[in-house]
């Protein structure tokens, strides 16, 4: 036996240090872009950028912008009054969440004293606007008395969307019930099939209802058509007669990489541009150019071979950041374009023409990688020509078309809801051929019910 030490060459693909910058910095949304450039001028002084008004809706310089700049009326007096920095975001308009609404709402009723009763009622309801606890588990928590509390979640039921506040689905529809009532809008049998036929009502056993009820079929009918008129089995988020509430989002503002907007005095014909190269105009600061010359002395200031070594690395740094910048603009830009190009008749017409479209697609036609394609195009924004900005997938998701027709179909059919099966039959007549636990998923959705329930 011997031990001996041997040398053996080989070969393997690891990626360079400046691909793995440049595809972190792509892969970065716009806001992230903007803290790493911050972060990125704080660290390299060689580095300057200077960051330009941009309105957050429609990407054009501030000073010229035509929906947001100038300032009209109440905006611009109450800018002109204040000694601080106007800030344009204030002026544009955001989506309130519904808790937000909430709290604003029922802040101007609740007691003070309880107040942190209602914070803590508003933050156990779920996405549906449902009470994901008990009274009496709030109460133990918050060691109060469970009237106070019952009290208060009487309160946010009265000031919030239709339902909003309920443990179940038969006190969602008992909330509303009321509301209605209230306006004198009622139905003699609804609130006995609510209260003791719900059931029966779901599963559409209408004759039992009529025999337990001592009624008619025709007027369980009736019943049942007011119910889906005006209630609904989850709190009712979106504007009803009763309340001036907005539709509730998760995303309260979200400013667009990308903008398509038609040619001037191009019908139908369409640019694209990336935003990001509006809004940060970057350099390699003049004075550490001629700082890092190895002929020049500095403007007259003298620095030792290792400082101007230090003050070079600084300018190479700054440089390769500003090159990968530029390489990421570029990509969205080529990207973009291309499915612009590849999407014409649905920026003509709308989510009816959207046509079947993958990454892998993009990326043969524009010959870069799938995956260089995938972070140039996630978690990034567009901003369509009629100004509705949709994440980039928007693009790439053929099922939009198919759901804008179910849709459709759904809203104009008269008469007995159809099922899911009927809506296949629908769909293949008018060219889109899907299973039917494709459609019951797109229903889903949608937010549209089964056919019993509608």
């Amino acid at each position: 036996m011997s031990m001996e030490m041997e040398m053996v060459g080989s070969q393997d693909m690891r990626p360079s240090p400046t691909l793995v910058a440049f595809t972190q910095i792509l892969q970065l949304s716009g806001q992230e872009l903007g803290q790493a450039i911050s972060l990125e001028v704080q660290s390299n002084p060689a580095l300057e950028v200077e960051e330009r008004d941009i309105c957050p809706v429609c990407g054009e310089p501030a000073a010229i912008c035509s929906c947001a700049w100038p300032l009209s009326g109440e905006a611009q007096s109450s800018a002109g009054d204040s000694d601080e920095e106007f800030d344009l975001l204030t002026i544009v308009a955001g989506q309130v969440s519904l808790e937000d609404m909430l709290l604003r709402e029922v802040s101007m009723i609740v007691p003070s004293g309880d107040r942190f009763i209602a914070e803590y009622l508003i933050g156990s309801l779920d996405e549906r606007g449902f009470l994901d606890t008990t009274i009496e588990e709030v109460a133990r928590s918050l060691g109060v008395d469970e009237r106070r509390v019952a009290a208060v979640l009487k309160l946010i039921q009265s000031v919030g969307p239709l339902g909003v506040g309920a443990r179940d689905v038969q006190e969602c529809l008992d909330l509303q019930l009321r509301r209605w009532e209230e306006q004198d809008i009622a139905h003699p049998l609804a609130r006995a099939i609510i209260e003791q036929q719900l059931t029966s009502l779901g599963e559409g056993r209408y004759g039992q209802i009529a025999r337990s009820l001592g009624v008619s079929m025709e007027e369980v009918i009736d019943a049942r058509d007011f119910i889906r008129a005006h209630l609904r089995p989850y709190p009712v988020p979106d504007l009803s007669p009763l309340e001036t509430w907005t539709q509730p989002t998760e995303t309260p503002y979200v400013a667009p990489d990308v903008i398509i907007r038609e040619r001037p005095g191009a019908p139908g014909e369409f640019d694209v541009e990336v935003v990001e190269s509006r809004r940060f105009a970057m350099r390699v600061t003049p004075f550490y150019q001629s700082l890092a010359q190895p002929e020049a002395k500095g403007k007259g200031v003298a620095i030792s071979p290792a400082e101007r070594e230090q003050v070079q690395g600084y300018v190479s740094r700054a440089r390769s950041f500003l090159s990968h910048v530029r390489e990421r603009r570029e990509t969205m830009r080529r990207v973009a374009q291309y499915v612009a190009e590849r999407q014409i008749e649905f920026l003509r017409h709308g989510t009816r023409h959207l046509k079947p479209l993958t990454r892998a697609e993009v990326a043969d036609a524009i010959h870069l990688h799938e995956s260089t394609v995938s972070r140039a195009t996630a978690n990034k924004y567009v901003m369509l020509p009629w100004r509705q900005v949709v994440p980039f997938s928007h693009f790439f998701q053929a099922s939009l078309s198919v759901r804008d027709v179910l849709k459709e179909i759904i809203q104009q059919t008269g008469g007995k809801p159809l099922t899911d099966a009927q809506l296949v039959d629908r769909l293949a007549e008018r060219g889109y051929h899907v299973a039917r636990r494709t459609v019951a998923k797109y229903r889903d959705q949608l937010g549209i019910l089964p056919s019993s329930l509608r």
